[in-house]
Parts: C-alpha cells; structure tokens; sequence
C-alpha cells in the first residue's frame, strides 16, 4: 500500500499560456542528431552547442562583432560549468569536441582577459540518418492524439501514416 509520501508529484502541463508567451528554451539544430557526420557526438556536447549558440542574441546586444563581422561569445568556462552541473575538465573536454567538430573556436584575447569564442554552423550537407519508424515532422490526426489521450492503462502505439 502507498502512503501519501510516496505517490508520484502530479505532472503539470505545458498549458497554452506558457507555449503563447515563449517559455524560454534552448534550440538544439535537429541536423546533429539526423545527419551521420555528428553520430558520435556526445548528447552533452550537443547540450553545449545550444547553450553557446543561445548566446549570439546578448552578443549582438553587446556588440560583440569583431572586424569581419563575426558574431563572437564571451563566455567563461565557470558559466558553462554551472549551467550544466560540471567540472571544469568536463567543460574543456566538450569545448574539444565541439572545436574538433568544426562548431567552436577560441581565440585568445591576452593576460586576464577571457577569450573570445566564435560558434560554428551547422553542416547540413551531410547525409541523413535513415532511421526506421521515425515521426520526423508529421502531424498526429486530431483522432491518434485523442487515442493516446483516452489509453491511460497500457502502453499506446502511435502510428503516423
């Protein structure tokens, strides 16, 4: 028998409130999990990807453009480390892969002064990834959406056709 401390936190749900007025997320490009170029990248270097690429909006307020017009971060790797719950080696270890991944480079700005980090495109001329079974970006019917609404004591297959 379950007490009342052990039942499960009833889940709340994203209301249309919350989706109108832009709850703030990160955007993770759907190319470095679709394209075979960036199979083996690691989720958290993914993660990584889109906290710095979220940065380019401040960094315009800032006027953060070099003389190219290059978009550039700064973004000390003690911030990276806080927002995803790391330790520094972990941090430098992502900004690794990421560099080798051609998505980040840093260039040095002198003593005491943070470097400058200039965020990659996204390659999406690589081949997709072929999954089987895959949604991609179909819609469910009013019908399978209220199907998987209704099926609350067994798992529901959803199929789009």
């Amino acid at each position: 028998m379950i007490n009342d401390q052990e039942k499960p936190r009833k889940m709340e749900r994203v209301s249309r409130d919350q989706v109108e007025t832009n709850e703030r997320f990160y955007k993770i490009p759907k190319a470095l999990f679709e394209n075979e170029f960036y199979a083996d990248m690691k989720l958290e270097t993914k993660v990584a990807y889109a906290i710095l690429r979220d940065r380019f909006l401040l960094s315009i307020k800032n006027n953060w453009i070099d003389k190219s017009g290059d978009v550039y971060l700064i973004y000390k790797n003690i911030d990276l480390q806080t927002i995803l719950s790391v330790g520094e080696k972990k941090v430098i270890s992502l900004k690794k892969e990421l560099a080798n991944f051609g998505l980040l480079e840093e260039e040095r700005q002198g003593l005491n002064k943070p470097n400058r980090l200039y965020v990659g495109n996204i390659n999406v001329d690589f081949e997709v990834i072929h999954r089987a079974n895959t949604l991609g970006d179909k819609e469910l019917s009013k019908r399978q959406v209220r199907n998987c609404q209704n099926d609350r004591s067994r798992t529901s297959k959803t199929t789009v056709k």
